[in-house]
Parts: structure tokens; C-alpha cells; sequence
């Protein structure tokens, strides 16, 4: 049975006012969302399915959506910091972390520094390593349609199409494209919040991997096949090192998991929280 649908909410936290989602059986276990640097979560639908059997909370970072207190955090410590003041507000204890992209690599910074904190780990597409050769791709100063064609294995993908369609406003002023105005901000915004903690050095902690040792919980990391933004030796990387780590493939998506195969990812996780 469905649990209750996802609210979005306010919550006061040391560096300001943040927007965030929960719902779910409140009995269910416990399962927080750490976007990437797109800020998806309202409306989205792999959340819905998580919340069919599961409490889920997900947060939006300061700078992302309607959340304050960016001008608060200056590095990854200063996340981690964040998140551990959003688990004692909300009493969240040691749940999973489902986390894509950015996400991923908060949801690794939290485990290796604060293990207790962290009952699992599922690890999408994560970002947060340097391995010479199979360098990240650059999301910094590139047209929304270059991005879609990096984040989507599915170029039809709705909001793939809006990427399109924003570029080409970019590219002819003079052209009127009708882009909900959802769309539109979260582009516009979320670059400069992601900078904050990814600009240099770029999107990865260099004393990180040595450093995953200290993760005990058990860790699903998953890869999508068509990645065009994170080479597939990062998802390897995560999963030799990280201790009872095993990794899935899934066909036919891109970076954007949760938004190309909300249904696969959804039952991908809890089959491995089960």
C-alpha cells in the first residue's frame, strides 16, 4: 500500500531556512535523498515509489530551490556540517543515503567522517574521486543542450526537450520558446550553489579515496550505462574500495537515473534494503 504522498516543508537549520520533502509510512525505514548539482526532487517521481514503502526525507542544499544560507558554506566540510545538523533536527539517526552525483559524493564525505551516521548507502553515479584519464566532464560554461546530451541517455526525455529548447532561446533572443519557469531557475541557479562546493578542486576531495576504508555500512553503487558525464571507472572505483560494496548496471540510462528510470532505481533499492 502507498504511503502518504510527499509534503514539502520549511525547516530552520543552523545557515538558514531549507526546503524539503517527506512522506511516506512513518514506520517505514528511513531513507534520505542527496540530489545532484540539476536540484531535482519536486515531483519527482522516484521519489514517489521510495515512498510507497519507505519514510523519505529530501532535502534541498542551501542555494538549490527555495533554501537559504548558501553565503554559509564555503566547502564540503561545511556540507557535511550542514547534513549533520539536518539529521539532530529531524532526529533521523542512521538511515540510508540515496545519493546522485553531488549527492553521492556528500553521502561518502558523511560516511567516511561520521559512520554512525550512515545505516546504508546507495551511491548513483557518484562524483567525488580524480582518477587520472577518466576525468569528470566539465558542467561549468556549457550550453543547456551540451548538458542534456551528457545527463540523458534519452534525448526525448521531457525535460531533456527543455534543455533543448533553452538552448535555443540562448542561442536567438529574438526567438520565443515557452520554458516553465521550474525549468528555467533551477538552470540558472544551481551552477553557483554547486561551485561552492565543486569548483576547485573540481567536483572531488583528493584525500577521499584513502579514506574509504573507514565505510562499514552496506554500499550499492549504481551506474548508469549511458553516462556521458561520469566515466564508469568512478563507479569501479567506489566499489573496490569501499568494503562489501557491490555494484549494478542499468541499461539504457544516462547520469540522470532518477529521472530516466525512476521505476528500476526505485525497486533497485529496495530490493537492497530488503
Amino acid at each position: 500500500m502507498a504511503g502518504p504522498a510527499l509534503v514539502t516543508e520549511r525547516l530552520d537549520t543552523q545557515v538558514g531556512s531549507i526546503e524539503l520533502q517527506r512522506g511516506g509510512p512513518p514506520d517505514g525505514p528511513a531513507i534520505v535523498y542527496l540530489h545532484s548539482a540539476q536540484g531535482e526532487g519536486q515531483s519527482l517521481m522516484f521519489l514517489d515509489r521510495l515512498a510507497e514503502r519507505h519514510a523519505v526525507v529530501a532535502p534541498q542544499f542551501p542555494g538549490f530551490g527555495e533554501s537559504e544560507g548558501l553565503d554559509q558554506i564555503d566547502d564540503m566540510d561545511d556540507a557535511v556540517f550542514h547534513l549533520l545538523d539536518l539529521w539532530d533536527r529531524l532526529d533521523l539517526g542512521a538511515p540510508c543515503i540515496v545519493g546522485l552525483s553531488l549527492g553521492g559524493w556528500m553521502a561518502v564525505e558523511m560516511a567516511t567522517r561520521y559512520p554512525d551516521k550512515v545505516g546504508a548507502l546507495v551511491l548513483v553515479n557518484p562524483a567525488g574521486l580524480y582518477l587520472q584519464g577518466h576525468e569528470i566532464g566539465d558542467i561549468f560554461g556549457r550550453s543547456p543542450g551540451e548538458l542534456a546530451r551528457d545527463l540523458f541517455h534519452d534525448q526525448d526525455h521531457p525535460v531533456a526537450q527543455m534543455m533543448h529548447a533553452l538552448n535555443e532561446l540562448t542561442a536567438d533572443v529574438g526567438k520565443r520558446i515557452e520554458i516553465p519557469f521550474e525549468v528555467v531557475k533551477p538552470i540558472a541557479t544551481t551552477l553557483a550553489a554547486t561551485a561552492k562546493l565543486g569548483w576547485d578542486p573540481y567536483l572531488h576531495n583528493p584525500k577521499l579515496p584513502r579514506r574509504l576504508w573507514r565505510i562499514g555500512c552496506p554500499t550499492l553503487v549504481v551506474h548508469g550505462a549511458e553516462d556521458q558525464l561520469i566515466p564508469p571507472a568512478h563507479c569501479a572505483y567506489y566499489t573496490e574500495h569501499i568494503a562489501g560494496a557491490r555494484q549494478v548496471e542499468v541499461t539504457d540510462a544516462g547520469h540522470m537515473l532518477p529521472w530516466e528510470k525512476p521505476d528500476e532505481l526505485a525497486q533497485l533499492v529496495g530490493g537492497f534494503l530488503r
